[in-house]
């Protein structure tokens, strides 16, 4: 079985988003595995090269990203659809919705759609008209590297290179409307906490987004309050993991919700959202807050917060077995599975 994957997300803009992380997980594994397949890699996503199986690890709803002529033994993952579901606040405008339009004419085409929770695939056979019995659930995972860590210096040279202060609750992430930074603003308010918000968006003073963000620090005053450090590389990111109280992710939606899994890994206890795939990825580890209430999200945040001692370690000893249950071996071995059955099938 000859397998064909598209690592064009790997190269562009992409390349620091999860879409890009996973696509570099997935060819890290499949470099490493003794799999079933030969892997070619190809950058061009209307260039593949011939292949039995050919899989673009990622599907843009509003842009061409699907070629209608590729040969049959296509794979497509597809992580959320949230536009679809709340178009109000993802305006796509006339053009957006003629490449939906041939987008979802070129799925027909697709002989099996991979989803990262069973959230997203609800959300991809109500959206896209996809039969449930070719999407596939693949669940995500935490880097190899993200554990906790027990050098006291490495983590004290990193608390100084990005000045945080001495305690903290943790955010990364994007600035999108479903992720509701705002209510978490008014939350940091209610609660009297440090806020250390990690991703690269949120420094770009260009993006309406960030000007709105910008707004509701100053009208809270909470400058003194927040620190944005823009991308951190993985080995700083999970030390800013391990000195984290705890990390907060209150989406109003969510396809997967990667860092609840990753402050996991790392033994830090998580407040999310109750709503979408966040409940599905916690299981019952998670502190869960209504995203629309700032107030309740302050609420479980505090809770965390004053746990004793010995009940936080308790937590975090629990937590870290959930997480180390999600691995990115089984993502390339489940997604293996998918290409064998395309194979077969096609």
């Amino acid at each position: 079985m000859r397998v064909a994957l598209d690592i064009n997300p790997t190269i562009t803009g992409h390349k620091l988003r999860g879409i890009g992380v996973y696509t570099q997980r997935l060819k890290e594994e499949f470099h490493k595995g003794n799999w079933p397949a030969e892997f070619e890699f190809f950058e061009d996503p209307d260039s593949p090269p011939p292949a039995d199986v050919i899989h673009h690890p990622y599907f843009d709803l509003f842009f061409h990203t699907l070629a209608h002529n590729e040969p049959s033994g296509r794979v497509v993952t597809i992580h959320d659809v949230i536009p679809l579901v709340f178009p109000t606040y993802f305006p796509a405008g006339i053009r957006g919705y003629l490449n939906l339009f041939f987008q979802k004419k070129a799925l027909k085409n697709v002989d099996a759609v991979i989803c990262d929770s069973q959230t997203s695939k609800e959300d991809v056979i109500a959206k896209l008209s996809i039969p449930k019995d070719k999407i596939h659930v693949i669940y995500l995972a935490p880097g190899p590297d993200y554990k906790p860590i027990t050098d006291k210096s490495f983590l004290s040279n990193v608390a100084k290179k990005y000045a945080l202060p001495k305690e903290f609750i943790l955010y990364v992430g994007d600035v999108n409307w479903n992720k509701n930074i705002l209510n978490l603003l008014e939350a940091i308010k209610h609660a009297r906490v440090n806020l250390v918000m990690v991703g690269q968006a949120l420094i770009d003073k260009n993006l309406d987004q960030v000007k709105e963000i910008n707004k509701k620090i100053s009208k809270l005053g909470l400058q003194k309050k927040i620190l944005r450090t823009g991308y951190i590389p993985d080995e700083d990111l999970i030390a800013i993991y391990n000195l984290a109280s705890l990390t907060v992710l209150a989406s109003f939606y969510e396809g997967f919700g990667l860092p609840v899994l990753e402050s996991m890994a790392c033994g830090t206890s998580v407040v999310c959202s109750k709503l979408a795939s966040l409940p599905e990825i916690a299981g019952n580890l998670a502190n869960f807050c209504d995203p629309e209430d700032p107030q309740d999200i302050a609420k479980k945040i505090s809770l965390v917060l004053n746990l004793p001692q010995k009940e936080k370690q308790n937590i975090s000893q629990n937590l870290i077995r959930h997480a180390s249950k999600f691995t990115w071996h089984k993502v390339a071995q489940q997604t293996i599975n998918v290409y064998k059955k395309v194979y077969e099938n096609v």
